[in-house]
């Protein structure tokens, strides 16, 4: 099967539960699991690190503040540019190759089952089975790029027989070029983005604070939003 072959199929049949859960699931889907988690609890990184350390905040969470600030402060002569542009790329694809594993492992149905969930789903996978068949390897490339989900491709990569070199070249190739270009705009910014950047630290506390409100209002929002919608249905 090659690179161009279509992400979606309607045709085929939805993902099936498995019958048993083995090791090869456990490896293949808990370390994406495990980032999601990780990037909520990491959550108050941000605000303690922006204006103190933001080449490790990069490290640690590969956000776009943390880039921008980076890219500041290696401007003003805080960190090493060099480091700015190498420190996020490990986080930034960690669970790449997951995805990749995910879409060769369990096929189109994986694709299919998500966009059945959600119809956003059912409209970016139609976006990016677009620009799957028309660039090809060039979608890994420009996928941080590409007004769809990163993962969608990914997944689309292994599901099609991409080779894993092919593949990880790629990713690196496309990561690499996302992350310099916010590291240039912060660069480019200079000292303001230093200046915001540590007025944020300034009020790491506040900000830390604010956000823990916002997500248990918003988890029970959604609590008391969700048996309401299931009884219209």
């Amino acid at each position: 099967m090659d690179s161009e072959t279509l992400i979606v199929d309607t045709t085929a049949e939805p993902l099936r539960p498995r019958p048993r859960v083995g090791v090869k699931d456990v490896l293949c889907v808990g370390p994406i699991i495990a980032n999601t988690l990780y990037y909520y609890a990491g959550l108050p990184l941000t605000p303690l690190l922006l204006g103190r350390n933001p080449v490790l905040l990069s490290a640690l969470r590969g956000s776009i503040a943390s880039m921008v600030a980076a890219g500041g402060f290696a401007r003003v002569g805080k960190a090493p540019l060099l480091l700015a542009l190498i420190a996020p790329l490990p986080i930034s694809m960690m669970t790449d190759p997951f995805f990749f594993w995910a879409g060769k492992r369990y096929g189109r149905s994986l694709i299919n089952y998500l966009s059945a969930s959600d119809p956003r789903w059912r409209k970016r996978a139609a976006r990016g089975e677009r620009f799957f068949q028309k660039y090809g390897v060039w979608t890994i490339v420009l996928a941080p790029f590409l007004p769809a989900p990163s993962p969608l491709f990914y997944m689309a990569a292994g599901e099609a027989g991409m080779p894993f070199v092919i593949f990880i070249v790629a990713d690196l190739i496309g990561t690499l070029a996302y992350v310099g270009l916010i590291v240039a705009a912060g660069w480019a910014i200079g000292q303001p983005a230093v200046t915001v950047a540590q007025a944020i630290s300034n009020y790491a506390l506040w900000i830390i604070v604010a956000m823990v409100v916002l997500i248990i209002a918003w988890s029970m929002w959604s609590g008391w939003r969700a048996p309401r919608e299931t009884t219209r249905r």
